[in-house]
């Protein structure tokens, strides 16, 4: 296996660019940081010919306009596994389209594999064990190891030499054109628009069986993680887990020191000045509905 190649300089991306062009089969993924970001992004793109991987970082380069004329382009068949992620991300990023598609999970599915995902499907066609540790990294952090990209490369490496045995597969059973059929449908799906809707904190577990305060505290945090993730371009997970969000609610502590025996609150809510805030919130919100309830 050759050397990965890292592209970060314009003069390897070209250079690459040149490689992409003279191949009638280029295998494509990406890595990006849906796990730890607010605003999803393209941290990583994977690219595989017959004989040499590359993996470029976007964020070095200026532009990447000749890349999505080799993904636009139909004389070049892309092979992605599983690509709907893939396909939406370019787009929402770039503005690319990927043409002349082949998507080896879509492709299993056609075939009657019951198991699809890609580690699976390697493991029994070419007996390679993929490395799990990275499957959560931040794809954001830089200097990239040698033992990330060797794990970042793995998931395009082998995408060729798959493609070929599954389109022989789709062929000898009269499956490729119903196969194609898929694939230009995977290529045509568009992103439906993000949009936060206040009212799904009642989808939190357990929100249901709330008293009507409770209800009123726990649509406040959840808002609140709201503007905070988007804020600090942060998962909103990370500001606050649905579970301790139901804890605040349920407990509705009154001062700093029942504030910091709530389960599962992040380091940085243990700042006296984090912790006022929400106590302020949750004081804010929560005498309204105890009225009302004690109204009714």
């Amino acid at each position: 296996m050759r050397p990965v190649i890292f592209v970060e300089t314009p003069s390897v991306f070209h250079a690459m660019i040149d490689a992409l062009a003279g191949s009638r089969h280029v295998a494509v993924d990406t890595e990006s940081n849906s796990f730890y970001a607010y605003f999803e992004r393209i941290c990583l793109i994977q690219l595989s010919i017959p004989d040499q991987d590359f993996i470029v970082d976007p964020f070095a380069l200026p532009d990447l306009s000749p890349l999505g004329e080799i993904l636009q382009d139909s004389s070049i068949e892309k092979i992605l596994h599983a690509a709907s992620n893939d396909v939406l991300g370019i787009k929402r990023d770039y503005r690319f389209r990927i043409r002349n598609l082949f998507d080896t999970a879509i492709a299993c599915k056609i075939l009657g594999y019951t198991r699809l995902g890609l580690a699976r499907i390697l493991e029994e066609h070419f007996g390679v064990v993929l490395n799990k540790r990275y499957q959560r990294h931040d794809w954001r952090r830089r200097p990239l190891t040698q033992e990330q990209m060797d794990y970042a490369r793995m998931d395009t490496h082998f995408l060729l030499p798959l493609r070929h045995k599954l389109a022989a597969d789709l062929e000898a059973r009269g499956l490729l054109d119903q196969a194609r059929e898929a694939f230009t449908a995977a290529e045509d799906q568009e992103a439906a628009t993000k949009k936060f809707r206040p009212g799904s904190y009642i989808q939190i577990r357990g929100a249901r069986a709330l008293d009507p305060a409770g209800k009123k505290v726990l649509q406040a945090l959840y808002l609140f993680r709201e503007h905070e993730a988007k804020r600090t371009d942060r998962a909103p997970f990370r500001i606050m887990s649905n579970e301790t969000l139901m804890r605040l609610a349920i407990r509705r502590p009154k001062n700093l020191k029942e504030f910091s025996q709530v389960k599962g609150l992040p380091r940085m809510f243990h700042q006296a000045g984090r912790g006022t805030h929400i106590l302020e919130l949750i004081r804010k919100n929560e005498p309204i509905l105890e009225d009302v309830k004690a109204g009714e």
